[in-house]
């Protein structure tokens, strides 16, 4: 592919060319000698750089190293730099004098050190690294496409791209915790169990005073109470109760609304993170930890245990679930496009470029029968010919076929005016031509006149259908196709594949919408309907929800905790049967906190609110002052907007406050997650609920 330098040398050598061989060569034939001698070594250079790239650059191999800690890993860890190292060789014996090669970085990730690219010749048995050092802030997947290699001339004459295509996944787990969080929990509670509770019937080395009982031959000299048994004149053993280790499981919602928001900065990295925390401490004090993952659609469970292998499976299942992205639902064709279409020819080069996916100028062509008044310019095309042929065949049978005295009447005048016309015209352009030319133009003018609707219907046909090539629809028609083609390649369907998305919306938006979060890119997605209502309030995950609390209290053996972290502020009314499913776990004696993610930009419900602004006047006197701002349409826009911001955030503090009491009736906490800390508030409670242990 020739470079702009490139094209400037061809252009200024045609130039010099044409002038030493057209204008000059009479005086001097030393431009066209020269111009010939420059024209033939840029074919010899562009020869030799073709032969070059494809013996080259087909032969191109990568390999990819990921080390973190000094080791090659499989997984990382968030907060953790890691290092990259890319090694891109070819086995071939021709050397590329000069490429550049750039590592593609992936979504989520920060550069610490180093950089991307590397500007090197690639010779046989030299290969070529790149090294640098990144860091996610956040769990996810992390996912690197491949290695861009971008080959020239020395001259900087031609260049060619590819893409060496090296997909390959990363699973960024949660950080590990402090040592502070790793410590052992004290027991600090020791109380009576409340009414209604037992405590569990059997010895064990627990911290509870479980009964005496005589001493047999075998038992540890530690546990005799020398002063029972001073009193006694025997040896008393002490038994201790059993030490049941506390079951907590989390509920973490993942649904379409706690997706949004840009990479590792959502609601749902922020929830799963505090998630993370709280399983790791409970799990380092020996405490059983249970992980359901629910959505708007179904729960996924996963059984409390405190193996360290239960651990790495949370942990895993954290990180999947913070790289989800939301649905891109009501999101425009022309949108998804604009994303979609500059990362398929990042990524499939040769698979876009113009040579291998076009779309013909006959596939542009506007069909006019598209369109619902398409059919009353074919109706126009055809009455002139069926009246014309239902005329001759009424002169040359008039018994058989007749004409109404109107219509007949009408077709006569039509026929006399135009055949005197086109008599005219005929002698005044081709008077004194031969006879067999002026028949022959005689007749096209004829013929014109007399299907002058056809005609004109028919030339606006031929417009209508070559506007197609034109404008913007047709350059968006055009992406559309070639990204089509690409998906129907890739998916293996065929070209009725093809046609299918590009005219079904919904099969393009959701084909395209795949391909964006396969390769993990987001696009802008409205919040909003046509309706003004908000899309992501995804009602339907408090059944889900309170289907998994039913669940997981059938299975429970203890008093158990149940961890609810989940957007729900905003159900309102549909809560009530997440609020029958938490009086069913209080009622069996297990404890719920609901954990819900507060937006960073909303002020916190407890704080004094300012006044609301007062509404502005619909109707003003023309003899009242009006307000400043009203002459700065800046001033008036903010001041709109702070207005809508201090009405919407009311609101949002409305729906808290009526959540909280809802849930806070039933005895379950609530809390917020910059509300103080909350992992410590999940720990203290795991303490209390030591102290009241019992048995069903």
């Amino acid at each position: 592919m020739l470079t702009a330098r490139g094209w400037w040398f061809a252009l200024i050598v045609s130039f010099i060319l044409v002038m030493g061989a057209f204008v000059i060569p009479n005086y001097t034939t030393v431009p066209a000698i020269l111009a010939v001698t420059l024209l033939a070594w840029f074919v010899y250079e562009w020869l030799q750089f073709h032969y070059k790239s494809n013996a080259a650059v087909s032969r191109l191999r990568v390999r990819r190293w990921v080390m973190q800690g000094g080791r090659d890993t499989p997984m990382l860890w968030a907060n953790v730099p890691f290092e990259i190292r890319v090694r891109v060789r070819h086995t071939g014996y021709v050397t590329i004098d000069y490429a550049v090669v750039e590592d593609r970085l992936p979504t989520g990730a920060d550069l610490i050190k180093g950089e991307t690219e590397s500007h090197t010749t690639i010779g046989w048995g030299q290969p070529t690294d790149v090294i640098y050092t990144l860091k996610c802030p956040a769990p996810g997947v992390l996912r690197f496409e491949g290695v861009k290699v971008r080959v020239a001339d020395l001259h900087g004459f031609f260049y060619r791209r590819v893409f060496l295509r090296d997909a390959i996944e990363f699973l960024v787990l949660p950080p590990l915790v402090n040592a502070e969080g790793r410590q052992r929990a004290d027991k600090r509670f020791n109380m009576l169990p409340p009414p209604g509770i037992h405590r569990l019937r059997r010895p064990g080395s627990g911290d509870e005073l479980h009964d005496l009982r005589d001493y047999q031959p075998g038992d540890p000299p530690k546990m005799i109470a020398w002063k029972v048994s001073a009193r006694k004149d025997k040896l008393i053993t002490k038994e201790y109760e059993n030490d049941v280790p506390v079951r907590c499981v989390l509920f973490l919602d993942t649904s379409d609304g706690v997706r949004l928001g840009p990479p590792g900065n959502t609601l749902l990295t922020r929830m799963a993170g505090v998630t993370a925390v709280v399983a790791q401490a409970a799990a380092a004090n020996r405490d059983l930890v249970g992980l359901t993952t629910f959505d708007d659609k179904a729960a996924q469970p996963t059984p409390p245990a405190r193996t360290q292998t239960h651990m790495i499976n949370v942990l895993r299942k954290l990180a999947e679930v913070s790289a989800l992205q939301p649905a891109p639902t009501g999101v425009p064709p022309d949108q998804l496009t604009r994303r979609a279409y500059p990362l398929a020819h990042e990524l499939y080069p040769e698979l876009m470029a113009t040579t291998t996916n076009t779309m013909p100028l006959s596939r542009k062509w506007n069909p006019l029968l598209d369109k619902r008044w398409g059919w009353i310019v074919l109706f126009i095309i055809a009455i002139p010919p069926c009246l014309l042929a239902w005329k001759v065949a009424s002169i040359m049978d008039p018994e058989v076929v007749r004409l109404p005295r109107g219509v007949n009447r009408v077709v006569v005048a039509w026929l006399s005016n135009t055949f005197s016309v086109g008599v005219r015209l005929t002698s005044w352009l081709v008077g004194g031509a031969p006879l067999s030319v002026r028949i022959a133009v005689f007749f096209v003018f004829w013929l014109s006149m007399l299907l002058t609707p056809s005609v004109i219907a028919g030339m606006f046909w031929v417009a209508h259908g070559i506007s197609g090539w034109f404008g913007m629809a047709t350059a968006e028609l055009a992406r559309r196709k070639r990204l089509a083609a690409l998906f129907s390649l890739q998916d293996g369907t065929g070209p009725d594949a093809i046609e299918r998305l590009v005219h079904d919306d919904e099969a393009y938006a959701e084909r395209v919408s795949r391909f964006l979060q396969y390769h993990q890119l987001r696009c802008p997605i409205p919040l909003y309907d046509e309706f003004g209502r908000y899309r992501f309030r995804c009602a339907e995950k408090a059944d889900v929800l309170a289907g998994a609390i039913v669940r997981a209290v059938s299975h429970a053996r203890d008093n158990e905790l149940y961890v609810i972290l989940a957007d729900i502020s905003e159900l309102g009314a549909d809560l009530e049967p997440l609020v029958k499913a938490c009086r069913v776990a209080r009622a069996r004696r297990h404890h719920v906190m609901v954990i819900v993610p507060w937006p960073a930009d909303v002020p916190s419900p407890d704080e004094a609110q300012e006044p609301p602004a007062p509404p502005p006047e619909i109707g003003r006197r023309k003899n009242k002052k009006r307000h400043p701002d009203d002459f700065l349409p800046n001033e008036r826009h903010k001041r709109l907007t702070k207005i809508v911001q201090a009405n919407l955030t009311r609101q949002y503090h409305e729906s808290f406050r009526k959540m909280r009491r809802l849930l806070g009736a039933t005895g379950a906490t609530v809390m917020r997650v910059d509300d103080g800390d909350p992992v410590r508030l999940v720990l203290d409670r795991l303490d209390r609920l030591r102290g009241m242990r019992s048995r069903r």
